[in-house]
């Protein structure tokens, strides 16, 4: 392994941000993994020192932090209310029975699941080694776990579970996914165990393209603002039904974050304040 300086890793930080337009977090994360690997083979560089800060990397950082982009256009949440116009629409029948089943489990999946649009679709091709096949879905007694090989906050794949449970009233992640892999069985018999689980109608792994495309697309007929919402807004939803019913702790647990950053997700609604000022006087 090479010499490693802090001049490199400037250089090498500079070169993810000019070039290839990563973001200071990613850039950041790049630069852990390099730590790890030289750490883990013993050798000696100046991350063998805990004490040794890189003080003008992390202010090429900051300096990066504050160049970013800023992105000005809004994601609303894909709230409960929300989907269940979804399910109830594709119910009815909208494209054909297949994809109409489809589309309802990876949406009610994503939203039970706080998923990113990337832990349950492809951008381009299949790959058994990170995406979802159908070898990761476990059905169990009012129960389905959902195992993500790989995620943003799992950089190194070790892998994790996402258990989903029945929820008793019309929209159940557990019945739709139940129905899907019904159905999914009996239009393509000869599928193997690492085929991926969520497949269009051409057989081949939902795309991230395909699913936001379809949802906005399904969104715009029921009267939203298909432009506001995308295939994050169903973890934005989430969170923000969930901000007012059950406690912080949790959150962070179901949507699997490390930090408190999941605040950032949380719509608060000006009723929700009105109620909170309220209880400032009672």
């Amino acid at each position: 392994m090479p010499p490693l300086t802090e001049e490199s890793l400037i250089h090498f930080a500079t070169h993810c941000f000019k070039n290839l337009h990563l973001k200071c977090s990613t850039i950041k994360m790049y630069i852990c993994g390099i730590r790890y690997k030289y750490l883990e083979n013993g050798k000696t560089s100046i991350f063998s020192d805990s004490s040794d800060k890189l003080y003008r990397l992390d202010a090429l950082y900051r300096g990066i932090k504050k160049n970013e982009k800023k992105s000005t256009k809004p994601r609303l949440p894909i709230t409960f209310t929300i989907l269940k116009d979804i399910c109830q629409f594709l119910r009815k029948g909208y494209y054909t029975p297949y994809v109409d089943i489809l589309l309802e489990a990876a949406c009610v999946t994503a939203y039970f699941g706080f998923l990113r649009c990337g832990e349950f679709t492809v951008l381009h091709s299949f790959d058994s080694e990170c995406n979802v096949s159908i070898e990761d879905i476990r059905f169990l007694k009012d129960k389905v776990t959902f195992h993500l090989k790989a995620s943003k906050t799992d950089p190194f794949r070790e892998g994790v579970d996402i258990h989903l449970f029945a929820s008793g009233a019309s929209v159940c992640p557990v019945l739709s996914l139940e129905r899907y892999m019904d159905y999914r069985t009996r239009k393509f018999k000869d599928s193997k165990s690492q085929d991926a689980f969520f497949v269009m109608e051409n057989r081949k792994a939902l795309t991230r393209n395909y699913f936001i495309s379809s949802l906005k697309n399904i969104l715009a007929v029921l009267g939203y603002n298909s432009d506001l919402y995308n295939g994050h807004s169903f973890r934005i939803g989430a969170s923000t039904t969930a901000g007012s019913k059950i406690e912080d702790h949790l959150i962070q647990t179901l949507g699997r974050w490390s930090s408190q950053c999941y605040t950032r997700y949380i719509r608060t609604s000006l009723s929700t304040i009105q109620q909170a000022q309220q209880a400032l006087v009672e």
